[in-house]
């Protein structure tokens, strides 16, 4: 069955998008008068209900001793209970109580923030309370901490992390008609979706991207030794064949290693080194040019370098490179 958590800041209408939540999905609403029901069900009535219902213990509370404690372990007991019997059975909107906590770890469940601005806040408790602007502000800061000790001193997490929640609402820019839209709406969505998982998506838009991505860039059409790759420059012919006169097994373009993404994920830039030796685990780029001219194949190997620091690449210079085709007897064709 379906779960949405809605934690909400005192004064962020919370209480109002679950409700509007609620009537628009047909799920059970699980605010203070229902678990107030199911409170007296097990003989937990006022005050108690109040005086632990999103409520921490003080030191002050906690000095009267075990009693008091173990009153207040019932309270919990039951009460994550009652959610864990009707999520079984029933799709729900729970509002607060640590919910985002308690099926943080259950997959159909979505976990909602709700937030707005101090400001936004006060003007909402002096309407609903008929306060003035300073005696808003006490309550908000007041209901705050002790809906902030209460989680975690049951529940040793941070309501504020983000990480909780899939969606973060702020009713001080969104009406409450339209965050309860949104959370209709994702909910939808994350019933459609599925049992598909984000690493099933990466890797489906992967294999999109590879098969849009043109040949030079994937470095497709690598061939090992013995065979005739198609090679960009004739000087990589000639180092391919003093490799062959040592027995020196190579790779030609073999690996293409992505250096730049943009927004989106997709490769804006990448470098396929010109050859890989196998046996010394190392990758070989060549360049006739001088070095002093080579500043941008300098830059992405440091990139790389960066990347992939696992990675052994070196590149050979044009005199370098010049110098063991002299040293081994072979001419060199082309510039």
């Amino acid at each position: 069955m379906a779960v949405i958590t809605i934690s909400r800041h005192f004064g962020s209408a919370g209480e109002l998008v679950a409700r509007l939540v609620a009537e628009k999905t047909g799920y059970l609403l699980i605010n203070k008068a229902k678990i107030a029901d199911r409170m007296r069900s097990i003989g937990i009535l006022e005050p108690e209900l109040s005086f632990f219902d999103e409520k921490n213990i003080s030191p002050a509370d906690q000095a009267a001793g075990w009693e008091l404690e173990s009153r207040r372990r019932r309270y919990l007991e039951g009460l994550h209970e009652y959610f864990y019997d009707l999520a079984i059975r029933e799709n729900l909107v729970i509002v607060g109580r640590g919910a985002q906590f308690l099926f943080h770890d259950f997959p159909p469940a979505l976990h909602v923030k709700i937030f707005a601005s101090m400001q936004s806040r006060i003007e909402r408790v002096c309407r609903l309370y008929n306060l003035d602007e300073a005696a808003a502000a006490r309550l908000i800061l007041e209901q705050d901490r002790d809906r902030e000790a209460y989680l975690r001193q049951v529940f040793g997490y941070d309501w504020l992390d983000p990480t909780f929640y899939h969606l973060l609402i702020n009713t001080g820019v969104t009406g409450p008609e339209e965050a309860a839209g949104l959370i209709v709406t994702a909910a939808r969505l994350k019933e459609e979706a599925g049992e598909i998982t984000a690493q099933e998506l990466e890797q489906r838009f992967w294999e999109q991207e590879k098969a849009e991505t043109p040949l030079d860039l994937r470095g497709e059409g690598n061939r090992q030794s013995g065979t005739a790759p198609d090679f960009a420059h004739p000087s990589e012919a000639e180092f391919a064949r003093m490799l062959d006169f040592y027995r020196i097994k190579w790779l030609y373009e073999p690996k293409t290693f992505p250096l730049e993404w943009d927004s989106e994920g997709t490769v804006t830039e990448a470098f396929t080194p010109d050859f890989y030796l196998p046996e010394q685990d190392l990758y070989l780029e060549l360049t006739t040019q001088k070095q002093q001219l080579v500043w941008k194949k300098n830059k992405k190997i440091r990139r790389l370098k960066e990347i992939y620091p696992e990675v052994q690449v070196k590149i050979i210079y044009g005199r370098d490179f010049r110098g063991l085709l002299k040293k081994y007897g072979i001419e060199e064709k082309g510039e």
